[in-house]
């Protein structure tokens, strides 16, 4: 179990560097374009991982694992990571972060009756806090009426952090599925990503090529080096979910808030502003998944 929550805080620490990658990039590229590239780079990273380590397991695979590889690309990354990458457009990384923690609240929720999981008391207690921070995370735009605009302006990118959470949350539980018993966690990660990516490149393929001829080349560097930050985040998630419930994995998961503004305060100064409300809200998240730590241990 003390494996599964090393990966879990690796994956947090993954996906906190890509927002902030991704923030940058989106001046430049669009959300789905950005996406793109970033879903790309992971996948021939962690495919080819998968592919040299785990050869025999990919020669062994049922045919029906390749649907469930393919159910869960479509949903992570035409649909959940374009939406995450979209609010981050809207509302900056400090706030889709914290917003898009929601999902482990939605992965409780799934995995108590799908999957048979029964999460401790202080599982329970500790998973409702994440919501309460996101409470917090959304009244922070709200300091004065001028923000307040800001606020019912970019309203929509809460609702799309919001959705992400859910359709990752969704995946998840399926994650559990096929890494418990179907196929090993890297290669699941592998053919997720090079799947999802490809169904994508399908339904943008214009945007990306005059993206290439068009954004300077170090945008879609900062893209690509989003994907491999991401790419490794999803391996780590995946080797996880293997190890131990979505129920102890994801809320641990949603530890990526604080990582995401710690970066933010460093990096993005001049794009996002940090008040007390935000970090308030963010570590009351942050102290549930400390709670859902200390729950895993009790159990």
């Amino acid at each position: 179990m003390a494996l599964a929550v090393a990966f879990s805080f690796l994956a947090a620490i993954g996906f906190s560097t890509g927002y902030v990658l991704i923030r940058i990039a989106v001046q430049h590229v669009s959300a789905p374009t950005a996406t793109f590239f970033n879903v790309f780079t992971g996948a021939v990273l962690v495919l080819a991982l998968a592919l040299a380590l785990d050869f025999g397991e990919v020669k062994a695979l049922p045919p029906v694992a390749f649907a469930w590889f393919a159910l869960m690309g479509i949903m992570a990354y035409p649909l959940a990571r374009v939406l995450v990458n979209t609010a981050i457009t809207m509302v900056g990384a400090a706030r889709a972060a914290p917003a898009n923690s929601l999902q482990p609240v939605i992965a409780l929720a799934l995995a108590i009756p799908i999957l048979g999981e029964r999460p401790n008391l202080i599982i329970l207690a500790g998973t409702p806090m994440v919501v309460i921070g996101l409470i917090l995370v959304v009244m922070s735009s709200g300091g004065n009426e001028a923000a307040l605009r800001v606020v019912r302006i970019n309203k929509l990118g809460y609702l799309l952090a919001i959705a992400a959470a859910a359709i990752f949350a969704s995946r998840d539980v399926i994650s559990r599925h096929v890494v418990a018993g179907i196929a090993p966690p890297l290669v699941t990660a592998g053919f997720a990503l090079a799947i999802g990516g490809s169904v994508l490149l399908a339904l943008i393929h214009r945007d990306v090529v005059s993206s290439l001829r068009r954004v300077p080349l170090r945008y879609i560097a900062i893209c690509g080096l989003a994907g491999v930050c991401q790419g490794l985040a999803v391996t780590f998630l995946f080797q996880a979910l293997s190890r131990a419930p979505v129920t102890v994995v994801s809320p641990i998961n949603a530890s990526s808030p604080l990582i995401t503004l710690l970066l933010t305060h460093l990096f993005l100064r001049r794009l996002e502003s940090i008040n007390p409300l935000l970090v308030v809200g963010a570590c009351l998240g942050v102290a549930g998944v400390v709670t859902v730590v200390l729950g895993t241990v009790a159990g």
